[in-house]
């Protein structure tokens, strides 16, 4: 439930993200939780009700034996306007366009290649342009468009900051002189955060971390409806925290970094050396050549018993399990959200939570239900840019 005061937005941005946040929601409901007066939000969803952005679905009336009015509820009509998300990482490029409450109506999802690597910036463009003409909206539909970029954005958004030399072709710049409209990049577990926090309210407090295990790995932090951004780069890089100094040698030149053990490009490089070097492995009768491994191929056999594998997975999921118990201890978030393709495996999805309930037994038994492993989608970091461009653009009515 919404319940930051915000006071450095302006009084509809604070509005509008009670809105997003308790809908249906009353008129003095809004003016309770935001400490706007009632004569404010009155005027504000006037204006909103005449602009089409809100609309009211019907009225409470007192309970018996108590004073008062009526209540009429208010909420978001999602379809008057939409938004655009885009993802790009090493599996896909992903774009897609919304309703204002993260409904995903068009799509449209290309396989990662090298060549597409080159052309990132060109390809965005392209595909962006045609899923818009696929649609049939106008550009004056849109209210923004939101980029989840595989690390981290310049402060003046207009460069990607990432160790990896892939994405160099990646022209933020470049996207906005092609479009009409605003256009805002963020990490891509940031994003999906985001997601979380305006598409679904219900299942997220004001604070809590969000836990994206991908080809790389990062923890998102909402504190009090705000992300938390930190003084640079370095806020958010779980993945370069050490979780076993005298393991294996990270690209970022420390040793036993948790990325090393859980992340999925190294889960992929251990798999394809197994397959390699090991006989008897399960992996040979899944796959062809050890270039058709996936994340799904690795938990097939983890499932199916293979010794080797499991022997990565458990390492994996031990060091996952403590430092997410180490974030419930450290921070005490209202919730811990954990996502990404290798918990789509209910094996996998089982032992972790046993490791994280070890882990926390002297707190509470009851504080793992706080730590909560959500569906993994291919799009959701591009509805999750969704998000960022109706944060950005819609709530805030940012220009950039």
């Amino acid at each position: 439930m919404y319940k930051g005061k915000k006071k450095k937005l302006s009084n509809r941005s604070r509005i509008l993200e009670c809105i997003y946040r308790n809908a249906p929601i009353a008129r003095t409901d809004i003016a309770e939780e935001t400490e706007i007066t009632p004569a404010t939000v009155t005027a504000n969803v006037t204006a909103l009700l005449t602009e089409g952005v809100v609309e009211e679905l019907g009225e409470i009336f007192p309970e018996e034996n108590s004073s008062g009015r009526k209540r009429v509820l208010i909420d978001i009509i999602p379809s008057c306007a939409y938004s655009i998300g885009i993802e790009f990482t090493q599996k896909a490029l992903v774009i897609c366009i919304t309703d204002l409450k993260g409904t995903i109506l068009f799509k449209q999802i290309k396989p990662f290649s090298e060549d597409l690597a080159l052309r990132i910036t060109d390809e965005i463009i392209e595909g962006t342009k045609a899923l818009v003409l696929e649609s049939g909206l106008g550009w004056n539909q849109f209210i923004g468009i939101g980029i989840a970029v595989p690390g981290h954005i310049s402060q003046d958004q207009n460069s990607l900051v990432t160790n990896r030399k892939t994405w160099d072709a990646f022209s933020p710049s470049k996207i906005r002189q092609a479009f009409p409209l605003p256009v805002a990049c963020e990490n891509n577990a940031r994003c999906m955060a985001l997601g979380e926090y305006l598409f679904d309210p219900g299942n997220s407090p004001d604070s809590f971390a969000f836990f994206h295990v991908g080809l790389g790995m990062f923890c998102a932090n909402m504190v009090e409806g705000d992300m938390f951004l930190g003084n640079n780069y370095v806020a958010g890089e779980i993945g370069h925290t050490i979780v076993n100094e005298s393991g294996r040698r990270c690209e970022c030149g420390k040793y036993g970094c948790l990325q090393t053990y859980s992340s999925e490009n190294w889960l992929l490089k251990n798999a394809r050396m197994a397959y390699r070097n090991t006989p008897n492995t399960i992996l040979h009768s899944l796959v062809k050549n050890e270039s058709q491994i996936t994340i799904g191929t690795i938990t097939n056999a983890y499932s199916m018993g293979d010794p080797v594998i499991g022997m990565y997975i458990t390492d994996a999921l031990k060091y996952l399990g403590i430092t997410t118990s180490n974030i419930a201890i450290i921070m005490n978030p209202g919730k811990i959200f954990l996502h990404g393709q290798l918990f789509d495996n209910e094996d996998i999805r089982k032992e972790l939570m046993d490791y994280i309930e070890r882990q926390l037994l002297f707190v509470d038994s009851t504080y793992a239900d706080n730590i909560e492993i959500l569906p993994y989608h291919l799009t959701d970091g591009a509805a999750g840019a969704s998000a960022l461009a109706v944060s950005r653009f819609f709530i805030k009515g940012e220009q950039v």
